[in-house]
């Protein structure tokens, strides 16, 4: 089940656990991630990042479906465990405060 992560005002919000990836082809992968958001002030709109378990071609663009729902994501570089690191594009895949308060 979804982990989701509660914080204080100054700290991210995010998921921890599976997630499902669907790759451009529609092929779907199961994965564990970690995910966070938080509010970007520069760009006055909440970002979301994160790492999955998978190592994954960077610059594509994957769904990332959380049970919470889902969110599109670029991959961006590798870690030197295989992971992947992810850069959201759209809503986060997982509540967030700030976002569930307003709406949006």
């Amino acid at each position: 089940m979804s982990e989701p992560t509660t914080a204080g005002p100054d700290e991210p919000e995010g998921h921890q656990g599976p997630v499902v990836l669907v790759l451009p082809d529609g092929a779907e992968q199961a994965a564990r991630a970690h995910l966070v958001a938080r509010f970007d002030p520069l760009a006055g709109t909440t970002v979301w990042v994160g790492r999955v378990d998978r190592r994954l071609p960077v610059r594509t663009v994957v769904v990332v479906r959380t049970p919470n729902g889902e969110g599109r994501a670029e991959t961006t570089e590798h870690d030197v465990w295989g992971n992947t690191r992810v850069r959201g594009l759209d809503r986060p895949p997982f509540p967030v405060e700030l976002l569930d308060a307003t709406g949006h």
